[in-house]
């Protein structure tokens, strides 16, 4: 599990994090529009009694279908998406749809369960979920539930004689816009919490990745036998500790690795010196000798496959360190007949330096191969 809090950078989407999944937030809007769209035509056609005025209910039948369109059309941009002013913007034109709804029906709605309207605007919030923060829904989920409760009060207020108490009417009212804008928050807040969680996971285990691939570099490839009877060495001592005793083949394994360490370390000792690897050293403030060992030894294989290398020119061979008041750096210089040739020769090696360095970087330049990296640490 990663080790680092689950905090996603404030006034972050889900979709900021992850682009690819707009492809399955808009399926979803595109199921909510159709499904209000539908909720909507259906509520109108079934509570024909109760509409007082049909210019107001064609009207909020027409904001409705453009506040959808509005929002689908921004959701289908690839330059910015759904940002909070085009929200803003198909919310409002929902709103006006779920008031114009409700005065379609003022003093002959005998329900107000059936306006649409307080549906939809639940909708439209379930439907951004994806696209923007939990801390707008929370604030459109207020907004919607006010325009709910002024509508309610407004209906009690015009309809009286109906026999059903304001509270109750005001509670049925506001039920849809407050528990979808709710649910909307949550949906939006998990899902942005899920995705981050997400992504810090990878860059750890991206992480473990790289350390083990570095300890698998110097190890297997660079220390070379040192590196290597780590695994030889390490469970015979564990074997050793739990059994208690040493018998005589324990002896005499341990004599062995012994001397095959001794013998390993030797021969890592004769081809320490980076100076023995290139035709010209530069390095008058003696880094070479300061250098970390795991990026001395990545430096000394880097030069050991140029010198290898058929493509590499004779006596060409050059490694200057430089030490500044405050950072240090070096670089690699080898002249071919075939400059891209030899990088192909050595390009394992480059890959490695690059993972072992904080800042490295090749480059071919006329008949030469430069590599540059940064020092950052020191034995």
């Amino acid at each position: 599990m990663s080790a680092h809090p689950v905090r996603p950078p404030r006034g972050s989407t889900a979709l900021e994090l992850d682009p690819l999944g707009a492809i399955s937030a808009r399926g979803f809007l595109m199921v909510v529009a159709v499904a209000s769209l539908l909720s909507a035509v259906g509520l109108t056609i079934t509570t024909v009694d109760q509409i007082s005025s049909w210019p107001l209910a064609v009207a909020a039948l027409v904001f409705l279908a453009a506040g959808y369109a509005w929002f689908v059309r921004s959701a289908f941009r690839f330059d910015h998406g759904v940002t909070s002013d085009r929200y803003s913007i198909a919310f409002a034109l929902v709103a006006v749809a779920t008031v114009l709804n409700s005065l379609s029906c003022l003093g002959s709605n005998i329900v107000v369960r059936d306006d649409w309207g307080l549906v939809t605007i639940g909708l439209v919030l379930m439907a951004a979920a994806p696209f923007r923060t939990y801390n707008e829904l929370g604030t459109y989920t207020a907004v919607a539930s006010g325009i709910a409760v002024l509508l309610a009060v407004l209906h009690g207020f015009a309809s009286p004689g109906d026999g059903i108490p304001l509270p109750v009417t005001v509670l049925v009212a506001v039920a849809p816009a407050l528990a979808m804008g709710l649910a909307s928050v949550a949906y939006a807040r998990r899902l942005l919490h899920g995705i981050y969680a997400e992504r810090l996971q990878q860059a750890d285990d991206r992480d473990a990745q790289i350390d083990e691939l570095r300890r698998q570099f110097v190890d297997d490839d660079v220390v070379g036998e040192i590196g290597a009877l780590r695994s030889d060495v390490v469970p015979f001592l564990a074997r050793v500790r739990s059994a208690g005793r040493l018998t005589p083949e324990d002896s005499a394994r341990a004599a062995e690795l012994a001397q095959t360490l001794s013998a390993a370390i030797s021969a890592s000792r004769m081809l320490d010196s980076l100076g023995d690897h290139v035709d010209l050293l530069v390095d008058e403030s003696g880094l070479s000798l300061r250098m970390h060992e795991d990026d001395r030894a990545t430096l000394r294989t880097l030069l050991v496959a140029l010198q290898d290398s058929p493509h590499t020119r004779p006596g060409s061979v050059i490694l200057e360190l430089l030490e500044g008041e405050s950072d240090r750096f070096g670089s690699v210089r080898c002249a071919s007949d075939d400059v891209r040739a030899l990088r192909a020769d050595i390009t394992p090696f480059l890959r490695m330096t690059r993972l072992m360095f904080r800042s490295a970087s090749d480059q071919v330049a006329g008949e030469e191969l430069l590599v540059q990296f940064d020092i950052d640490r020191l034995a």
